[in-house]
């Protein structure tokens, strides 16, 4: 049987592993510290939580999941806290004390009014995670809308009466190379063939997965550091803030 990009990583040891999955990796760190910073019963809301798979980061939080559960028909959203539309978020304002957000906002087709319900619904001083693509194939089609930058991000997330206090680049031009290197594989050797004619063409598919699957992968994770700028990045992680009322100015149009 063929084993998609996620099953071939999943053979591979964590420390490998976690090199190649580069889209991943600050998502990751921000997850991680959501964790550390987020006080035991603080109340959280996952928006757009999908199968749950952050729920066991924040075993220490009052956590909600809130999905609309229509962007993957393989997912089970049967463990959802609520099933809702993240643009009218069924909770009163300043319910929530914080708010993650990862790799949905491609997903909406109003992430101003998606983020201004997340704002509405955070208490001032709370901490919104959230993270986004900007350099992205299409997927979990169609409901797919939207790719951003910083400045995209920053716009939308001071317009709902939030401050930005840091904004991380998904690598840089290495590591988008990195993850377009690997869907080389998928490319030339689509998932159409049947199981004999992929098994006939593995003197081919095995050297194009050792060198681009694993290996200049493995070497642009660590040349990325060479690539100061980072503008050409895969996405973006951010860290923003409710401001309190009085001290919201909404952007301009």
């Amino acid at each position: 049987m063929r084993l998609g990009r996620e099953g071939q990583l999943a053979l591979l040891p964590r420390w490998v592993s976690e090199k190649l999955d580069v889209h991943l990796w600050e998502t990751n760190r921000l997850l991680e510290q959501a964790r550390r910073e987020l006080p035991a019963g603080a109340r959280l809301l996952d928006a757009g939580s999908g199968e749950g798979q952050y729920r066991h980061y924040f075993e220490h939080l009052r956590y909600t999941g809130v999905d609309l559960a229509v962007g993957d028909q393989t997912w089970d959203y049967t463990g959802l806290d609520t099933q809702a539309d993240l643009s009218r978020l069924p909770f009163a304002d300043d319910r929530f004390d914080a708010a993650v957000c990862f790799q949905v906002l491609e997903h909406v087709n109003e992430p101003a009014r998606v983020i201004g319900e997340i704002g509405r619904v955070l208490r001032p001083g709370g901490r919104f995670y959230l993270s986004a693509p900007m350099a992205w194939h299409q997927h979990q089609k169609p409901h797919d809308f939207f790719r951003y930058t910083s400045f995209g991000f920053t716009h939308l997330i001071e317009k709902s009466g939030m401050r930005v206090v840091e904004m991380r680049p998904w690598g840089g031009y290495f590591w988008f190379l990195s993850f377009n290197f690997q869907m080389m594989h998928d490319r030339l050797f689509p998932r159409g063939d049947n199981d004999l004619a992929y098994l006939l063409k593995l003197p081919l598919i095995l050297p194009v997965y050792l060198v681009f699957f694993l290996l200049l992968p493995l070497l642009l994770f660590y040349l990325d550091r060479l690539d100061k700028v980072k503008d050409h990045t895969l996405g973006w992680a951010c860290i923003a803030e409710k401001l309190p009322a009085d001290e919201h100015r909404p952007a301009s149009p």
